[in-house]
């Protein structure tokens, strides 16, 4: 009931972390189906290619061990097994080519599902595999009725189709008897293409659907939770709350070091209560622009205005002026090209406040 539970919950779609972790684990969709068509693209291509000189190669072969049988005594033991030897191997050499080719397509036939996965997750020791319980469910579970019944759908149809072409091609079969050795192995080699090539066209077809009905099985038997979404997540990104506190910490930290930078302004524009923005121009010091130091919004800007009056600097109200400044300058920015009219109207007042209280002084 819990699994049932548990199954029903996972509704979304795996992540590509998790596909991922599933490939290096050796766990990826695959069709046994597309094996099968490969193997028999195979036997097609080696009945096309070499399988004329190996059938001629063999038929050599076995006519020599008959025809070499009777030279040798029943005592000549040593004699006869020298020539199975040479005779098998001969035959080995023969077919070489069938053999290696299936090698090759079989490898070929997993690597275009995949694209070739490279894991010993699978030969690695595991208890569960010599589970009498997991057995019985691999072996009598839904998984093996549906490939039960899938074996038992793809060979009533392949054999239905073979036999058909069988019983169309009787009148051939019947007469390879009459043929010469040479005449009777190309006829072989052609009616063997024509089988294999209608093997090959509905193997075509239930690989195809097979391998699509395993890749959509696939994708829903690995399947996410809500919880399982979340503990991901929090995997990649980090515990929310954690990142949470650290950005907190990072903008404290950031608020203090600004705070810090206000005393070195030479005027605050205000909006006069919303925006508060420090600003710093010391020519004398290298300062080609007015430069934005500080700035803020509510309780931010009324920290840097009484900051501001802690130091002595002084508060020029332009509510426009402070807001744009607000919006388009970043702190330790110069303010751009468009802003140097308006802001030249507030260093004039500040040098003049200066200039004033000098002469006071």
């Amino acid at each position: 009931m819990a699994d049932d539970e548990d199954q029903s919950s996972k509704t979304e779609d795996a992540t590509p972390r998790k596909l991922q972790r599933l490939r290096d684990e050796g766990q990826v969709p695959q069709s046994r189906e597309i094996n099968n068509l490969f193997a028999l693209i195979g036997i097609m291509a080696v009945t096309a290619g070499v399988g004329g000189w190996s059938l001629s190669r063999l038929a050599e072969l076995g006519a020599g061990i008959i025809t070499n049988a009777g030279t040798y005594g029943l005592d000549d033991g040593q004699a006869m097994g020298q020539a199975l030897f040479r005779a098998g191997v001969e035959a080995g050499i023969a077919l070489m080519p069938i053999f290696l080719m299936f090698v090759v397509l079989g490898v070929f036939g997993g690597y275009i599902q995949h694209g070739g996965v490279y894991s010993t997750k699978s030969i690695e020791p595991n208890l569960q595999k010599i589970s009498p319980l997991a057995g019985f469910k691999r072996i009598f579970g839904l998984q093996a009725l549906a490939e039960l019944v899938k074996n038992i759908l793809k060979l009533t149809v392949l054999g239905a189709a073979l036999g058909v072409f069988i019983y169309n091609a009787r009148g051939a079969l019947v007469n390879l008897v009459d043929n010469e050795p040479e005449t009777l192995l190309l006829k072989l080699q052609s009616l063997t293409l024509q089988l294999v090539g209608t093997a090959l066209a509905i193997m075509a077809l239930i690989a195809g659907a097979d391998y699509l009905f395993q890749r959509f099985k696939f994708m829903r038997d690995n399947m996410m939770s809500h919880k399982e979404l979340k503990d991901e997540f929090r995997d990649t990104e980090g515990d929310p709350y954690v990142k949470q506190r650290q950005r907190q910490i990072r903008q404290e930290r950031s608020r203090k070091r600004m705070m810090s930078m206000v005393p070195q302004a030479d005027v605050v524009v205000t909006n006069p209560t919303h925006y508060a923005v420090a600003l710093r121009y010391k020519p004398a010091e290298g300062d080609a622009a007015p430069t934005v130091v500080a700035k803020g919004v509510e309780a931010t800007a009324l920290r840097i205005r009484e900051l501001a009056k802690e130091h002595d600097i002084p508060i020029y109200e332009d509510p426009p002026l402070a807001r744009m400044l607000w919006a388009q300058v970043e702190i330790e920015e110069t303010i751009p090209i468009q802003l140097y009219e308006l802001v030249a109207k507030v260093m004039a007042f500040v040098f003049d406040l200066k200039k004033r209280k000098a002469a006071a002084a």
